[in-house]
């Protein structure tokens, strides 16, 4: 009698396991929730690691389902959905930050482009420099333009690119900074 209460305890076990179905409303939550994160530009462009990490976990749910591990399956869904609003949220608040430090370095450069400008002019007064004013004064104008094209990108709500164009011109000013100290010290210590 024993025997038989066991055999029909694992019966019934292997029966419930069986006939379980798929978690379909955290599934479909969480293909959902990834869509929409993966559709927002924002999101793609300020938190794609974020977004990443949520179609991670959406790639190994579609394995456990494919394998019918459904507890597996529901906790990454769950895993899924979570990862992606925190991919929105991410994204929102690295945006805001992105902007702010664009504008902070596109104010910064306007200043530093004029001192740039004062800098070579005082060098052509210093004999034996060896400067290519030409090619100074070409990459003054290429900063310029880099950094007005930064400030049409960041009118144009593209806060990034905006970004990467003022560093591009804060990189430059600083090794033609570079190159004037050294060539105008240089001059000096050969009187």
């Amino acid at each position: 009698m024993k025997f038989a209460k066991r055999m029909f305890a694992a019966l019934l076990i292997l029966g419930l396991f069986a006939c379980a179905k798929p978690p379909q409303a955290e599934i479909d939550a969480a293909k959902a929730a990834v869509a929409k994160a993966a559709a927002n530009s924002d999101v793609v462009m300020y938190a794609s690691e974020a977004l990443a990490r949520a179609q991670d976990a959406l790639s190994r749910m579609q394995t456990e389902l494919t394998a019918k591990k459904y507890d597996k399956v529901k906790t990454l869904a769950l895993e899924a959905s979570a990862a992606a609003e925190k991919a929105i949220t991410e994204a929102l608040a690295n945006k805001e930050k992105v902007k702010a430090d664009a504008a902070a370095l596109i104010a910064a450069m306007k200043k530093a482009l004029p001192e740039a400008e004062k800098t070579i002019t005082a060098a052509k007064r210093i004999p034996r420099t060896g400067l290519d004013f030409a090619a100074l004064a070409k990459a003054l104008t290429g900063a310029k333009a880099s950094l007005t094209a930064a400030d049409a990108d960041y009118a144009n709500g593209n806060f990034k690119a905006a970004w990467n164009k003022a560093t591009a011109v804060q990189t430059a000013l600083a090794d033609g900074s570079k190159t004037v100290a050294d060539a105008v010290q240089a001059a000096t210590k050969k009187k």
